[in-house]
């Protein structure tokens, strides 16, 4: 792998120049390739440099866009040329993308538009190296009130405790509720630990008029597993694991 050198790569003001006019004049940016999007977004934050090697350079390290959007800043900061400049605008994509797909739950009843759900949670939580549990508290129409991220885990284990999402759900004045997680590993089944916790989480919310919609496992390239369309949302997780 060929480092990426700032010193050795001046950039010709032109090349910079056609590439942007190229991506504002063109309705459809699908034509371009991830590198030339990442490149497109390095200009802005790497000024006066030929910033194309390193757009290859982490994407062959990271594997992915998305991987290398939601890398770890330390691991960034190896890569010669990337500041913390690159590393915020890095995550202000992120956070941007996710403030508008904020606004179209708060805006739509998420069951209008279950396949937005379903990308939120995955650009919410897809490629990251450790689980994490998502929670979304929703309203009697089905629109976002809050979401939150209270666990994170390890590699391959994440806790979540329904006593907590309750009283969250509570004081949110929650009517309904989605949680998701990640399995790094890519596999979307659950585990015995999935269905308890479902289960749990299913008594407590049902006891007190609160209704769990779904819980979405993400594994990777956009692969989810729902827990409600497989049919097993319930307070009995017996009934459930013999499928396993």
């Amino acid at each position: 792998m060929t480092a990426f050198n700032p010193l050795n790569s001046l950039d010709n003001k032109g090349h910079r120049a056609r590439v942007q006019k190229r991506f504002l004049d063109t309705p459809d940016s699908s034509y371009l390739q991830d590198y030339e999007f990442l490149e497109l977004i390095l200009m802005k934050a790497i000024p006066r440099r030929d910033v194309k090697p390193l757009a290859k350079t982490l994407l062959y390290h990271f594997g992915s866009l998305s991987k290398v959007l939601k890398a770890e800043s330390e691991e960034l900061r190896q890569f010669k040329g990337v500041s913390d400049s690159t590393i915020a605008l890095f995550k202000i994509i992120l956070e941007a993308n996710q403030r508008i797909l904020d606004s179209h739950l708060k805006e739509n009843p998420v069951l209008d538009s279950w396949a937005k759900v379903v990308d939120y949670c995955c650009l919410c939580l897809q490629d990251e190296r450790i689980e994490r549990f998502m929670v979304l508290y929703l309203n009697k129409q089905l629109r976002l009130i809050r979401r939150e991220i209270p666990q994170t885990g390890t590699k391959d284990r994440v806790c979540l405790y329904p006593d907590e999402v309750l009283r969250r759900a509570l004081l949110l004045g929650a009517s309904h509720v989605i949680i998701a997680h990640n399995h790094p590993s890519g596999n979307t089944e659950p585990s015995l630990a999935d269905f308890n916790m479902t289960a749990e989480l299913f008594k407590a919310l049902t006891a007190n008029g609160i209704k769990l919609i779904d819980h979405l496992i993400i594994g990777s390239g956009h692969k989810t597993y729902s827990f409600s369309a497989h049919g097993r949302i319930s307070a009995n997780p017996r009934m459930l694991v013999n499928e396993l």
